[in-house]
């Protein structure tokens, strides 16, 4: 028997997969960006009408803001270089698609990194980043100010930017068509929101399974392409891009990710790359199940 979907109130709800053993761990250290609970999920639902994907169980946006304020992650922090060459290349395919700078805000901006490639690169950019921590090293290595805390409405006036980013965000919270319309509201005429997400249908997501690395109990909703048109479309946003995701990671830490594949592979690899000393090394990685998307408003 089907049931009404959580967002668009259609009686379309399907269940994809049941809730495993290894779920229901709500701590800090779960949301962490680097945690590796790699197919540890609840109850995961399917939308029939607005195809949209989403963990049955409900938790307030609150809650799981308060989670990212005290959580830790000093892998997160080691990996600056890569991340950096990453946001790098993020901040030229916008500049391609909108290349009139202007005020820009960077959501979940943790350690604050996009928002200084932005400043180098002309723009007028701020970043909202709820975790205490990540604030401070971003205060601490890049003299940045970054504003300590949640995404809100009212945090800045009506049409206050011309770009608003969320790096692998979106999935993070409990209403994201909520979130869109934030977005929409703070954004200005002809202004570009720009985000990057999990793939829900790609292939790789399709042969994992239940096993799929994004499944996890920090991410609550999963946006196919086709879902996020949808919604984009609903809130407001004229015109829609999706394009192949690329990111860039040192070896070291790419070894620490294939514990989704095989934990002997992991560990494996981890040690070859550390006999061969070349942790360090960064190189580029093509994420079939992560998308990049530019909406227009």
């Amino acid at each position: 028997m089907k049931s009404l979907c959580r967002f668009c109130q259609k009686n379309s709800i399907k269940i994809l997969f049941t809730a495993n053993k290894q779920s229901g761990s709500h701590q800090p250290v779960n949301y962490a960006c680097t945690n590796c609970g790699f197919g540890s999920h609840g109850t995961i639902v399917e939308c029939g009408n607005c195809k949209i994907i989403y963990v049955q169980e409900k938790i307030s946006q609150e809650k799981i803001s308060a989670y990212y304020e005290v959580v830790d992650d000093p892998l997160y922090f080691a990996e600056q270089k890569a991340r950096e060459k990453t946001f790098k290349d993020y901040l030229v395919k916008l500049e391609k698609y909108f290349p009139h700078k202007g005020k820009l805000l960077d959501v979940g901006t943790n350690t604050g990194l996009f928002v200084k490639v932005a400043k180098n690169s002309g723009w007028q950019a701020l970043g909202l980043e709820p975790s205490k921590e990540a604030v401070r090293f971003a205060k601490k290595r890049y003299g940045l100010s970054l504003i300590n805390k949640p995404f809100e409405k009212n945090t800045f006036p009506k049409e206050s930017f011309n770009a608003i980013a969320m790096w692998d965000v979106i999935e993070h919270f409990t209403d994201p068509i909520e979130e869109l319309q934030k977005v929409y509201w703070q954004l200005k005429p002809g202004g570009v929101f720009a985000f990057s997400t999990t793939d829900p249908k790609s292939l790789l997501a399709k042969i994992m399974g239940t096993k799929w690395s994004w499944y996890m109990d920090m991410h609550r909703v999963f946006f196919s392409r086709e879902a996020a048109k949808f919604y984009l479309k609903k809130t407001g946003f004229k015109k829609v891009i999706f394009t192949p995701h690329w990111r860039y990671l040192s070896l070291g830490y790419l070894a620490t990710r294939l514990i989704a594949v095989n934990p002997l592979i992991a560990k494996f690899s981890g040690k070859i790359i550390k006999f061969l000393g070349i942790e360090k090394m960064i190189v580029p990685y093509y994420a079939n199940d992560l998308y990049d998307c530019y909406a227009f408003k």
